[in-house]
């Protein structure tokens, strides 16, 4: 039996009769505040788990499924997360430094405030989220940002090699030693997300005459 227990109390927050967690089905579970920490997770299904606070640093989560989960002032620092699904998954305020996020699906996911510096998203979807975060140094290369959010993101340092930037809100980014010019329509920065109408306004003769 493994016992998942909280980070600073020591609680058991839950019981498995597993000899490893590797590919363990946690769907809908409340693990907020556990020590998740330098373990093979690897296809662990969290899909719609309460995991805010949680540390998963330097743990193995490659193949792992978050759809849905809540996973706010988490820790992932140093982690495997090659292949993980993460759609809809609220990550607001939590850090990922260095984390290896290669070919990961984040589509709508929000990441408002994280820490993501250093992090490897190669060819990852992240398509819709919200990235108004830190991604300084962080490899994008032909990484999908297709309509995100990453208004006043910082992007210092960032490898963003044929990543497609397409309707991407980038108003404010920064994008110090970012070589836009490699990406796809990455021309963005100064344009709103969605403009706004053109309107024709008649002089003030036409508007007294009628």
């Amino acid at each position: 039996m493994i016992q998942i227990k909280h980070r600073i109390t020591g609680e058991v927050l839950y019981e498995i009769e597993a000899d490893a967690l590797a590919g363990a089905k946690l769907v809908g579970k409340n693990l907020a505040g556990a020590d998740l920490s330098s373990l093979i997770l690897r296809n662990c299904v969290f899909d719609s788990d309460n995991l805010d606070e949680v540390s998963f640093e330097n743990s193995d989560l490659e193949g792992a499924s978050f759809m849905g989960a809540s996973v706010k002032h988490a820790c992932f620092d140093g982690a495997n997360m090659v292949g993980v699904t993460m759609t809809d998954s609220i990550l607001n305020e939590s850090s990922l430094k260095d984390t290896n996020l290669t070919k990961a699906n984040l589509r709508y996911a929000k990441f408002h405030n994280c820490n993501l510096s250093g992090a490897r998203l190669v060819e990852a979807d992240i398509s819709m989220c919200d990235l108004r975060c830190d991604l300084r140094k962080a490899n994008l290369t032909r990484a999908d940002l297709r309509g995100a959010n990453l208004t006043g993101a910082d992007l210092t340092g960032a490898k963003v090699d044929e990543a497609d930037f397409t309707d991407a809100s980038m108003i404010d980014a920064h994008l110090d030693g970012c070589y836009v010019e490699r990406a796809i329509n990455a021309c963005a920065k100064h344009k709103p997300f969605k403009t706004k109408p053109h309107v024709v306004k008649r002089p003030w003769w036409m508007v007294w005459a009628t």
